[in-house]
């Protein structure tokens, strides 16, 4: 199998790398420049650099594009100017069906239309991880899901694809995808922001930020272990947990005094956990006296 990456920053070195220990050839290496290029190849180890799409992308099985969100639509008009499907003409002939992936989250198989008009099958291959540091990423693709979506034949491809280069796959519908990527959003960027309005309160309590985030960091780290162990409704503690109105109403009397600007977030997280301990079996009067709690206006002193 032979693969061709659009675009080497760290996505596309990554799952270039990737690809070659799984024993798939690298073809075109392509970015805006050729140094940015000729690093990549470096770094994945094999590839052609080059600084130009063209048709020599399509001597490949499968077309990765790994270029910014808003890039992704023109690269596809570029390829499909540069791919003919008949025999003869400019561009590249061929009677095998290609794949191109994009691998963005959070748009969808739609921006490779004029690659679909081409009869090209074409899909999504979106892995859900970090990639500060693409070193570190290589090692974590073992425990890495990828959404996939997009034509059958290109699911079926990215779905092979993920598996051979160690990680797990999973599909999502097209037409919401953006959810899916809210959701990653939330879960990596969303709880980074959380972190930082917990360790501003800490500073508060005299500890430097880093000392708030050395601090934070096993309960963090212990919390995401519960709920992979016991899922999200038996690894939920403290106050809402527990029914303890007293202390609900202290924290949000407490935030209120020193960082007003959080309390609505504090209030809208324990209303969550209200809607799991509901579901976990909290009797009715017990979640409509948590609710009312939460809710109540902060009394101003006089």
């Amino acid at each position: 199998m032979k693969l061709s990456i659009i675009g080497g920053g760290r996505v596309g070195r990554v799952l270039g790398v990737l690809a070659r220990r799984a024993g798939y050839e690298i073809g075109e290496v392509v970015c805006r420049s050729r140094p940015p290029a000729a690093d990549a190849v470096r770094f994945i180890g094999s590839g052609h650099a080059s600084d130009i799409i063209t048709s020599a992308v399509f001597d490949s099985d499968v077309v990765i594009i790994s270029v910014v969100d808003a890039a992704i639509s023109p690269t596809a008009r570029l390829l499909a100017r540069v791919y003919r499907s008949e025999p003869g003409g400019e561009g590249v002939a061929s009677n095998k069906k290609k794949v191109v992936l994009h691998t963005s989250g959070a748009l969808s198989s739609d921006q490779l239309a004029p690659l679909h008009k081409k009869k090209l099958a074409v899909g999504s291959c979106h892995p859900l991880q970090t990639f500060e540091d693409p070193a570190r990423a290589i090692n974590r693709i073992a425990n890495t899901y990828f959404s996939v979506e997009g034509d059958k034949e290109a699911v079926r491809c990215a779905r092979r694809f993920v598996k051979d280069v160690g990680g797990k796959s999973f599909v999502v519908p097209s037409e919401i995808k953006g959810l899916y990527h809210a959701s990653a959003v939330l879960a990596s960027g969303g709880l980074v922001a959380l972190l930082s309005v917990c360790s501003e309160f800490l500073t508060t309590c005299g500890l430097s930020e880093r000392e708030a985030i050395t601090v934070l960091l096993p309960l963090v780290q212990g919390t995401v272990e519960n709920i992979g162990r016991v899922g999200i409704k038996d690894a939920l503690t403290g106050p809402v947990r527990r029914g303890d109105i007293g202390t609900i109403a202290k924290n949000i009397a407490s935030i209120d005094s020193h960082h007003s600007q959080w309390v609505e977030l504090y209030r809208i997280l324990a209303s969550r956990s209200v809607d799991i301990v509901g579901r976990g079996g909290k009797s009715k009067q017990s979640v409509a006296r948590l609710r009312r709690a939460i809710e109540t206006p902060i009394r101003i002193k006089d």
